[in-house]
Order: C-alpha cells, then structure tokens, then sequence
C-alpha cells in the first residue's frame, strides 16, 4: 500500500510538474506561486513514506528535480521583470514630484535637460 501512496504522489507531482513545464513561458507570478505551494504540499506528504522509497522512486525524483532549474529561471526572470519595473516607476514619481511641488509665488523654476 505504501508504495502505492508514494507512487501517486510522485505521478502527481511529476504531473504537475510537466504540465507547468509545457507552458512555463505563458506563466505568470501567481501560477507559479500556486505551482510551487502545491508542489510543496505533495513533497510534505512524500516526506511521511520517505522510508518506504525504492530506487526506482528516486530516479523518477530525479527526473522531476531537473525541471527545476528551469522552473527558478522562470521565477528569477518574473522577479528581475518586477524590480526593473519598480525601478522605473520610482523615477517617473521623482519626475512628477519636480513639476508638482509647490513653490513661491514669485519665485523661478529652471529646469536644466541633460
């Protein structure tokens, strides 16, 4: 029985694994959020029959363990994506803020372009 269990744990994290793979270039951050919560929750269970894993499972985990490489280079390039963004909407605030400060009646705004 328990080798049953551990089996279909793996065929489903395998599963999942797969399917993100196929479309990992259309995933966005959320997806792989969900993906790495519910690869994570099949890991956890896996975790109870760790004794009970044959030779045989642990080729399969390795197989499935080599996605992940691509899977954190998928993540890396949404993250890099999201701080360059920040980044860019942080200079235009800082533009903005210079027109929109209040000054002096009487006073003069030069505004020098590089």
């Amino acid at each position: 029985m328990i080798a049953t269990e551990v089996g279909q744990i793996l065929d489903k994290l395998q599963e999942i694994t797969e399917e993100a793979i196929a479309r990992l270039d259309l995933m966005n951050e959320e997806e792989l959020l969900q993906l790495a919560g519910q690869r994570e929750e099949l890991v956890k269970a896996l975790e109870v029959h760790r004794p009970k894993i044959t030779p045989e499972h642990r080729v399969q985990i390795a197989y499935i363990l080599g996605f992940d490489s691509l899977i954190i280079n998928r993540m890396s390039f949404l993250k890099n994506e999201a701080g360059q963004w920040i980044q860019k909407q942080g200079a235009i605030k800082s533009q903005q803020n210079a027109y929109h400060n209040a000054y002096a009646m009487n006073s003069v705004f030069i505004d020098h372009k590089n």
